[in-house]
């Protein structure tokens, strides 16, 4: 009988079911053995790689249990690894080659070639990194890499396996809500398993409590002695942390609760019971992975005439972008991100500082391309890779402690560093803030102009909105900072801090306030100190939007704003509509904050300057003009005599009873 696709999916199904029913044995193996053989008649490469995975799997399992010999077992492995090899280039089994070849390496280290597993992995995980997981098949290329290399390090360094266990538990958790496949659900049971061995070793029994009880959670959609068995386990455990801090009551949750459980990176990133805090853009900085530094061998460095052809191909994508051929442009935003990440493993200073400008360009356009479109979780992903790659390339590696360009959590700026831990609510309709005085274009912090992506960017001379974080990863060799005080230090900042403006835009539409509150604070630290207009302009922007973010916190949003009032001023030019605008809508926003607190003195001069300015620059500030005279309307009616005396002044530009 001849193979068939179909016949050959029903016996990989049928192994695959025994393996999960029945286990090792028997029966199973003889049901493999069935889907192996169809497999290799049918030629099929996808099937044949998934019967010949499951194959070495089953094998490697015996083998370690009865402690038999183990040649068989990497013969197996072997030929998994160079069918997937040979497919980790093919779009539509990119994720089943990663997830194989993954398997693979693990198995190669738990059978005796410890040396040669790990470096398959660590491999692996450097191709995978830098790549997002936009679609449902990059998520598993993804989780399936990170589960490997945090399972292969685990017993070599589990205390520096926090962020990247935690960025696992996400993945293979958002895996299981996407695919909706069982295995899926099991496999974010073992995550969460290793993240109780990771949570133990940096001494936070909150996080163990937390895992152990999503843990919980996903088990009772289990039956069976097996289920039961792993359900006491995890009774027994929760005991023993209450045991130790009996003050913290456990809650046993129900069975869909894993599904509501949010991110482990955020809970990584909280203050644990000894009240040192893990969290700000520094830790997360720091946590990144996706950026892992140069590979070793293999290839070779790009010449200068690549790298010209990479800024020629961002220049067409964000025409194509400009001429709304949205597809077109985010294919190759998405190609033109994957070929830099390859050419930054391997250039040579100074070069490499074009490849990672280049590089976080892309990625910027097409986040904000994939906001545009609502697309908000994978805009975040990129717009945070983003920043990653221009603060590499703006300072190289981070200190290793605290210094004035790195302060410590615990050291924030004065008023500027917002509370990152009050994460502000959207104002409603009846009082918006001065943010959204153009809905057809404002994003969700100041009005459209200045929080749209600049559209004609040169490749030689990028434009203001592009950049990123830094991360200290181990395996990275040193890489230069570019010198402060010079122009291209200057023009590094200011990308890299206007890339976080941006990316804070994105954060809320993602539903992740506290990271835009966290972004806007970092690149308001970064520009406080500096005299360049640029620098300026760009703080100025974070003030208001951090002010307009904090809203419910009169206090620090009043500070905010009247500091960036002040340097709107600064910057206010009539030659230059764009700057008046700018100012004019800051002095709206203390206005309305005035109005907020009932200070009417404020709220009264504030609304006399701000309404020439917003008439003077014509269209772009007439949806100000109306905000302001509604103001005005409310603040006449609680300070009559305060509006009449500027009103008789020839102060008050508004209409008077």
């Amino acid at each position: 009988m001849v193979s068939t696709p179909a016949e050959v999916d029903r016996l990989l199904s049928a192994a695959d079911e025994s393996t999960a029913r029945v286990g090792l044995g028997p029966e199973t193996r003889a049901a493999v053995v069935r889907a192996v053989a169809a497999a290799r008649e049918l030629g099929d490469p996808g099937r044949l790689l998934h019967a010949l995975g499951r194959a070495a799997l089953n094998l490697a399992l015996e083998r370690l249990a009865d402690g038999g010999d183990v040649t068989e077992v990497w013969e197996k492995a072997e030929e998994v690894l160079v069918l997937a090899g040979g497919l980790l280039a093919d779009p539509e089994l990119q994720a089943d080659a990663v997830y194989r070849t993954a398997q693979a390496g693990q198995i190669l280290a738990a059978t005796g070639d410890a040396e040669r597993g790990r470096d398959i992995v660590e491999r692996l995980w450097r191709s995978v990194a830098p790549r997002p997981a936009d679609d449902l098949d990059a998520l598993r290329a993804r989780t399936a890499a990170l589960t490997a290399l945090v399972t292969m390090r685990l017993d070599t360094d589990p205390a520096g396996l926090g962020p990247l266990a935690a960025e696992m538990v996400d993945l293979q958790r958002r895996l299981a809500r996407e695919d909706g496949i069982p295995a899926s659900v099991v496999d974010l049971s073992e995550a969460l398993g290793i993240f109780v061995r990771v949570a133990r070793t940096l001494g936070r029994p909150d996080l163990m409590r937390v895992a152990l009880t999503e843990q919980y959670s996903l088990a009772q959609n289990f039956e069976g002695s097996r289920a039961q068995e792993q359900r006491d386990r995890i009774m027994a455990a929760l005991s023993e942390l209450h045991q130790a801090a009996p003050d913290i009551p456990i809650v046993v949750p129900g069975s869909g609760a894993w599904r509501m459980r949010g991110s482990y990176l955020d809970l990584l990133f909280e203050p644990g019971p000894s009240g040192s805090a893990s969290g700000s853009f520094a830790a997360r900085l720091a946590a990144e992975s996706r950026l892992t530094g140069p590979a070793s061998g293999g290839r070779l460095p790009a010449d200068p005439s690549v790298i010209r052809g990479c800024a020629a191909r961002l220049d067409h994508g964000i025409a194509l972008a400009g001429a709304e051929r949205l597809a077109e442009a985010d294919q190759v935003f998405a190609e033109l991100a994957d070929e830099l990440s390859l050419h930054d493993g391997v250039m040579p200073e100074p070069a490499r500082g074009d490849v990672r400008r280049l590089w976080a360009a892309a990625l910027y356009e097409r986040a904000m391309l994939r906001h545009g479109l609502g697309h908000s979780d994978d805009a975040w992903n990129l717009a945070w890779l983003s920043i990653v790659v221009s603060v590499r390339r703006h300072e190289g590696p981070a200190p290793e402690g605290p210094t004035p360009e790195n302060p410590t959590p615990e050291n924030p700026t004065p008023q500027e560093a917002a509370p990152e831990e009050t994460a502000p609510e959207n104002p409603t309709p009846q009082e918006a803030t001065p943010q959204e005085a153009t809905p057809q274009e404002a994003t969700p912090q100041e009005t459209a102009p200045e929080e749209t992506a600049p559209k004609n960017p040169t490749s030689q001379k990028p434009a203001p909105e592009r950049t990123a974080p830094e991360n200290p990863a181990p395996e990275r060799t040193a890489f230069r900072r570019t010198t402060p005080g010079t122009a291209a230090h200057r023009e590094a900042l200011a990308d890299t801090a206007t890339h976080m403006v941006d990316a804070a835009t994105i954060a809320v539409a993602a539903g992740r306030p506290e990271d835009q509150i966290m972004l806007l604070s970092e690149a308001i630290r970064r520009c406080a100190n500096q005299t360049d207009p640029r620098l300026r302009r760009i703080l100025g922007k974070a003030l208001h939007n951090l002010a307009a973010a904090l809203r419910q916190h009169p206090d620090a949003a009043t500070a905010l704003s009247e500091r960036a009032r002040e340097v709107r001023r600064e910057l206010a030019d009539p030659a230059d509509p764009g700057s008046l605008r700018e100012y004019a809508n800051t002095l709206l926003l203390t206005a309305a904050l005035a109005v907020d607190r009932q200070d009417w003195q404020v709220a009264v001069e504030r609304l006399a300057a701000v309404l020439p300015l917003a008439l003077a620059v014509g269209a772009a500030g007439e949806a100000m003009a109306a905000h302001a005279r509604q103001l005005a309307t409310a603040v006449a009616a609680r300070a009559p005599e305060l509006v009449d005396r500027f009103h008789h002044e020839g102060h008050w530009p508004y209409p008077t009873r």
